[in-house]
């Protein structure tokens, strides 16, 4: 073989190495949008990442605002977020305006069962949630617009319209809770909303435990509040759910209300078939590891 005819062999099989080479390159990174830094969701998001280093996989974890945020930008074709991760209802809800997302949509699995707490002020005239659908003038508090707290409690006004009665009005849930401490019934605000695992100390539900003289909890039972998702489940399951381990406290420490699944989420659009295999692997046969005790 001559050196002339060498030469352009050569600049074939480079050229050749340079196209592989782009097209490696070319696969998207794993982006995983999850919540507050420090979060139960960003922790998640975390461990996922580790566990994909494991199997040669580079990913971002983006700390977000709460389940809507996640949501729109995992939709959003511009947006580099292919996993992310979402309350239940607030996919139900996304899913009211924007039908076509279900057909990207691949459920890597279940993170763990979520439950609404709603603490009233001890002498409030709230005594279920059947009172939040009669108040007139109150205020309940949530989260920011974009929290699974905020899109929990828009959804139930949509499944029960009766909760339009009472306001949501987006505030610290501490600050929340000093204004109906201080002022008892005479606050706008009556009652505090947050959406969690059941036995985490959140802000207000350590308040709430630990000041059983100013607070208490109110069921949540409104049957209006059963949906289904796509698949079939339930959006909401209704449950006695515990929510501290029992030390003498003086009130009862189950509470009925529902619950909802926190789901892992990816757009099969933004991954390779490759990746979507892995991310599949990763969450049948590593999903302990990714969930860990928020899932519990």
């Amino acid at each position: 073989m001559t050196l002339k005819s060498v030469l352009p062999y050569s600049l074939v099989l480079a050229a050749g190495l340079s196209a592989a080479g782009l097209t490696q390159a070319a696969d998207p990174p794993i982006v995983i949008s999850t919540g507050k830094s420090g979060g139960g969701y960003n922790t998640i998001g975390e461990r996922l990442k580790t566990v994909l280093a494991e199997q040669d996989l580079s990913a971002q974890v983006l700390t977000s605002a709460g389940s809507i945020e996640n949501l729109n930008r995992l939709d959003d074709p511009q947006n580099p977020t292919n996993v992310a991760l979402t309350q239940a209802d607030a996919l139900k809800y996304y899913l009211k305006d924007h039908p076509g997302f279900a057909d990207r949509l691949m459920n890597l699995g279940e993170i763990g069962k979520e439950c609404v707490f709603i603490v009233v002020g001890k002498d409030s005239d709230i005594r279920n949630d059947g009172d939040l659908q009669k108040a007139t003038g109150k205020l309940i508090a949530v989260q920011s617009p974009n929290s699974g707290a905020a899109v929990t409690w828009e959804y139930m006004t949509i499944l029960e319209p009766k909760f339009k009665h009472t306001a949501a009005a987006f505030v610290d849930g501490a600050e929340a809770l000093l204004q109906i401490k201080s002022n008892s019934k005479a606050s706008k605000i009556q009652a505090v909303m947050v959406v969690q695992k059941p036995m985490v100390k959140s802000t207000e539900m350590q308040v709430a435990l630990d000041n059983p003289k100013d607070f208490r909890l109110i069921p949540v039972t409104d049957w209006s509040l059963n949906d289904k998702l796509p698949d079939g489940k339930a959006v909401y399951s209704f449950e006695t759910v515990t929510v501290a381990e029992k030390k003498g406290w003086s009130f009862d420490t189950k509470v009925d209300t529902i619950c909802t699944q926190g789901l892992m989420l990816a757009n099969k659009t933004k991954l390779t078939t490759d990746q979507r295999t892995r991310l599949s692997k990763v969450m049948l046969l590593g999903a302990n590891r990714v969930v860990g005790e928020e899932g519990k």
